[in-house]
C-alpha cells in the first residue's frame, strides 16, 4: 500500500473540501491555498503532519471566538459569554490537540518514568482536547467549570502545539508552557470545560503564536500518581531512585519536540520552557536536573512557589528518605498492603487518600540522586544548574515571591547567562480604582493576549467576589499586553528581552545599582533597585 500518495491525497482532498464547505461557527478558515504543498514536494506545511510515531492532523483558524465569560451558571455549568474575536484573518495558526508524547502511564506503568509512544498507522486526529490528570475534584464553580472526575483521567501525556509557521524551514523560536496549580492541581487541556476556561483553552487560541512563535502545551502527571516516592520503587528503579514522574514526563515532552518540532516549523535548537506558579517551580526543577541538559536554550519563571520566603534551602523539595516515608503513609491511607496493591487501586482512591484531612502525605520534589542531584536552591547555589538566560519575577501584589527572588539572588545569579527580573504591575483601570494591586498569575492574562483569557475567572479564586466583572479594561492594557507577547517572542528568539524601545539590562550583583528590573505597567520602564522594594 503506498501510504504516501494516500496521504497525499487526503491533504489535496482536505484543502478542496474546506474550500468549498461552510466553515463551523467560531472559526473562519484561512487561504488553503496559502498552505498548500507544491507541486514538487517541498516544504510548505500541510495536514497531515508526520511525527516520529505517525501521521497526526489538526485544525487550522486565523480568526477564534473564545468565550468571555461575565457569568457562569454553576448549577447547570453553562457560561454566558461576550464576543471576542481573537486573531487576524488570513494569518492562519495550526492548532493539534492531544498529540502523545509518551504511552499512558497505566496498570504496571503506574510510577514508572514515562515509555515511548507506540506508532500507530493512518492518521490521527488531533482535533480534540483529552482528559485531565487526576486531581481532587472541585464542586462546579466560575473558576474551575464543571471537570468532574470522569473527564480526568491516567492517559493524560499529550501535548498540544498551535503553529503560525507556513514552511517547515520557517524554523519559528518555540516556547513550551508548564501549567500552574502547584504539583497537584491544574490542566493545559480543557476536556469537559469547553474553551472558555481560562486557565486552559485560551493558550492555544490566543494571539501569543501570531506574534512569530510556536506555541507548546503540555499535560503531565501530577499529584501523587505524578510525585510519590516509595521504598519499592526505589528498589525497582535501575537508578535507585523514585519519584519526579511528572517532572520525567516533562523531560519526554522536550525530547519529543527536539525531535519533531521542525515539522511544525519551529526550531529544535531554540526552545524556551515558561510557567506560572507551580509551572515556575516545574522550570526551575528542569533548570536543576542534570537529565534536562541541552532540552531548552532560554527560561522563564513566573511567580515559581518555589522561591519563598524566609529562606528555605529545600523548599518543595524532600530527600529520597522522606519522600519513601511519605509514599508508605499513602500506602497505609489507601489500606494497600504494597506496592502491586496500590497498583491495582483506582485512581481516585490514591487521590482521596492523598487529600483527606490529617493525611500525612504531601506532594514534593524529590532529591532521588538521579533526576534532582540536590534541592533546588543548591543546586543554584553552587552553580550547577542548567546555564541559560532566564527572565524572573511576579505580580507587584506578591511581596514573598518577591522577598524569595531577594533571598535567592546570590544563588540565582551563579550562572554565566543573563538573569532579568520583573515586577508586573498593570491591572485594569476599574479594578485598580477599588485597590487591586497586580495579582498572583496577572502577567499570565497579558502574555496570552487579553482576550484569549477570561480574566472574570480569578473573581472568587485569586480576587475578592465582590470586585465588578468588568475589570475595565483602557487602551494601556492592550498595549501592555502586546508588550509583553512582543518581548516574549524577543527572548525566545535571542535571549534579549529588550524590545519596543524599552532597553532591559540584566540583573546583577556584581556593582551597586545594578540590580535592575522591568516595572510592566504602563508606560513599561526598566529601574534598578529590586532589592530594596520589598
Amino acid at each position: 500500500m503506498n501510504w504516501k500518495a494516500i496521504l497525499r491525497f487526503k491533504a489535496i482532498g482536505v484543502v478542496l473540501v474546506l474550500a468549498l464547505i461552510m466553515i463551523p461557527v467560531g472559526y473562519v478558515a484561512a487561504k488553503d491555498s496559502d498552505w498548500d504543498r507544491d507541486h514538487d514536494g517541498g516544504n510548505l506545511i500541510v495536514d497531515p503532519i508526520q511525527t516520529d510515531a505517525g501521521y497526526v492532523s489538526g485544525t487550522m483558524t486565523d480568526v477564534f471566538d473564545p468565550c468571555w465569560i461575565y457569568y457562569f451558571n454553576a448549577k447547570t455549568c453553562t457560561p454566558t459569554c461576550q464576543p471576542a474575536l481573537v486573531g487576524d484573518p488570513g494569518k492562519a495558526v495550526r492548532i493539534y490537540r492531544g498529540i502523545p508524547y509518551a504511552a499512558p502511564p497505566v496498570g504496571n506503568l503506574r510510577w514508572k518514568p514515562p515509555q515511548p509512544v507506540t506508532s500507530w498507522e493512518g492518521i490521527r486526529e488531533c482535533t480534540t482536547f483529552t482528559p485531565v490528570a487526576p486531581q481532587p475534584y472541585n464542586p462546579p464553580n466560575f473558576f474551575w467549570g464543571c471537570i468532574t472526575e470522569s473527564d480526568m483521567s491516567e492517559d493524560v501525556l499529550y501535548l498540544n502545539v498551535a503553529t503560525p509557521a507556513k514552511q517547515m524551514h520557517d524554523r519559528l523560536p518555540v516556547l513550551v508552557w508548564f501549567h500552574g496549580g502547584g504539583i497537584n492541581t491544574g490542566t493545559n487541556s480543557p476536556y469537559g470545560v469547553g474553551d472558555y476556561m481560562g486557565a486552559s483553552g485560551g493558550y492555544l487560541t490566543s494571539p501569543l503564536p501570531r506574534h512569530g512563535v510556536v506555541l507548546v502545551t503540555v499535560q503531565h502527571r501530577i499529584g501523587p500518581l505524578g510525585f510519590m516516592a516509595h521504598p519499592e520503587l526505589t528498589a525497582e528503579s535501575p537508578h535507585h531512585a523514585s519519584g519526579n514522574y511528572g517532572q520525567l514526563d516533562l523531560i519526554a515532552s522536550l525530547q519529543w519536540v527536539q525531535r519533531n518540532i521542525a515539522a511544525f516549523g519551529g526550531d529544535p535548537h531554540n526552545i524556551t520552557i515558561f510557567g506560572q506558579s507551580g509551572g515556575g517551580s516545574k522550570v526551575l526543577w528542569l533548570m536543576s536536573s542534570p537529565l534536562a541538559k541541552g532540552l531548552f536554550q532560554k527560561a522563564l519563571v513566573e511567580a515559581g512557589c518555589t522561591i519563598s520566603a524566609p529562606l528555605n534551602p529545600m523548599s518543595l523539595c524532600q530527600s529520597l528518605s522522606d519522600g519513601q516515608t511519605a509514599g508508605l503513609n499513602l500506602q497505609s491511607q489507601v489500606g494497600a498492603s504494597n506496592l502491586a496493591d496500590l497498583r491495582s487501586r483506582k485512581w481516585e482512591d490514591i487521590i482521596n487518600a492523598a487529600n483527606v484531612t490529617g493525611s500525612l502525605y504531601v506532594d514534593n520534589f524529590t532529591v532521588d540522586g538521579w533526576s534532582l542531584l540536590d534541592s533546588i536552591y543548591n543546586t543554584f547555589n553552587a552553580g550547577n544548574q542548567n546555564d541559560v538566560p532566564f527572565i524572573i519575577g511576579a505580580g507587584q501584589g506578591e511581596p514573598l515571591k518577591h522577598q524569595g527572588i531577594q533571598l535567592w539572588s546570590n544563588a540565582l545569579t551563579t550562572g554565566k547567562s543573563n538573569m532579568y527580573v520583573y515586577v508586573f504591575s498593570q491591572v485594569p483601570a476599574g479594578w485598580k480604582a477599588q485597590g487591586v494591586v497586580a495579582w498572583h498569575s496577572a502577567e499570565v492574562t497579558a502574555e496570552f493576549g487579553l482576550e484569549g483569557l477570561s480574566m472574570g475567572l480569578v473573581l472568587g479564586a485569586l480576587l475578592p467576589t465582590n470586585l465588578p466583572l468588568d475589570p475595565g479594561l483602557t487602551k494601556n492594557d492592550y498595549i501592555v499586553s502586546e508588550y509583553m507577547m512582543s518581548m516574549l517572542v524577543q527572548f525566545a528568539a535571542t535571549g534579549n528581552p529588550s524590545v519596543n524601545g524599552v532597553k532591559w539590562p540584566p540583573f546583577s550583583l556584581k556593582t551597586s545599582g545594578n540590580d535592575w528590573y522591568n516595572d510592566i505597567e504602563y508606560p513599561v520602564t526598566a529601574k534598578p533597585g529590586y532589592m530594596q522594594l520589598y
